[in-house]
């Protein structure tokens, strides 16, 4: 009971906020609009449903991608890769040791970590996070005693530092995943959302860089996930605007990942738009396709079977 009730009692201190932060946290609400899944049966859906296409890292981790953009910052990759800190919550027990980045004159930049951390991720995020036309590059950065973290990273001239960083977890072999980055609320910065401890915990999390910091500006606790332990598969989410008020959405499994929930942002509160159950748990990278201007997602389970889910709107 003691070895329970330690582990417990981080995740509660880890989901704590203020009280005002959580004044301003409302209580999830769904819509009346339903949500149908159908199987897909015919084959028109390959069993990988999103393949990823980015190339593979240059020396780099043995699954790792590269992410490329469109501005200042045109590739960014991870490096060096170390077998230093004993995880392996992504299969292989392999994690980088060096952030490299190319700019639009193909300068290559790295950025190496003490050896008391490591990158444990696949592929750094390129976004703008604080809208002045520069690009940030949004990694998962851990401790070997403190756990996962979300660290910003930024190219200015020359010099390529770390500019922004929330808290590590607080205990090692304590993990998040970085599940979208998109405009939640429809504000010119666009915020992270990220799920805390996928596996165990559940916390729904979105961050936004204001003045170099990243600032928490909403949480849920406990219903949310988007990975599977020993998967190197980190897109089990994605984003679509699934109200109509065209503003994006965040579209990403339950913690037991045997629902697909849909989670819209509003200020400073979360407002579930509706949830679908499905016959056994995701495993596969959420897609969406229109068919006849209706959108749908796509879900693969781990039982082989691929479900197509749409909103059916009332009578």
């Amino acid at each position: 009971m003691k070895n329970f009730l330690k582990p417990f009692l981080s995740f509660c201190l880890l989901g704590a906020i203020s009280f005002q932060a959580y004044a301003q946290l409302q209580p999830l609400t769904p819509l009346e609009s339903q949500w149908v899944a159908e199987e897909i049966t015919d084959g028109s859906v390959p069993a990988a449903i999103l393949p990823d296409k980015r190339a593979i890292a240059r020396n780099g981790l043995p699954d790792g991608r590269v992410t490329t953009g469109t501005g200042d910052i045109i590739e960014a990759w991870y490096s060096e890769p170390t077998t230093r800190y004993a995880h392996a919550v992504l299969g292989d027990g392999v994690e980088a040791g060096a952030l490299k980045v190319k700019n639009t004159r193909g300068e290559t930049y790295t950025f190496r970590l003490p050896s008391t951390e490591v990158f444990e991720d696949i592929a750094p995020r390129l976004a703008d996070l604080d809208g002045n036309g520069t690009t940030e590059i949004i990694s998962i950065l851990s401790s070997q005693r403190g756990g996962a973290s979300i660290a910003v990273f930024s190219l200015n001239g020359n010099a390529f530092n770390k500019i922004a960083q929330t808290p590590f977890i607080g205990q090692s072999n304590r993990w998040l995943n970085i599940a979208e980055i998109n405009h939640f609320t429809g504000s010119r910065r666009p915020e992270i959302a990220a799920v805390i401890t996928p596996h165990l915990a559940g916390i729904l999390q979105f961050y936004r860089f204001t003045n170099g910091t990243l600032s928490r500006v909403a949480q849920a606790n406990g219903n949310y996930s988007n990975h599977f332990i020993g998967s190197n598969e980190l897109r089990l989410s994605t984003t679509a605007d699934v109200n109509g008020n065209g503003i994006p959405d965040l579209i990403l499994p339950s913690l037991a990942r045997n629902e697909l929930l849909f989670v819209g942002r509003e200020e400073n509160q979360m407002v579930e738009l509706g949830r679908i159950p499905l016959p056994a748990r995701i495993n596969r990278p959420i897609a969406k396709r229109l068919v006849d201007e209706k959108l749908e997602f796509i879900v693969g389970l781990d039982n082989g079977r691929i479900f197509s889910i749409s909103k059916q709107q009332p009578q």
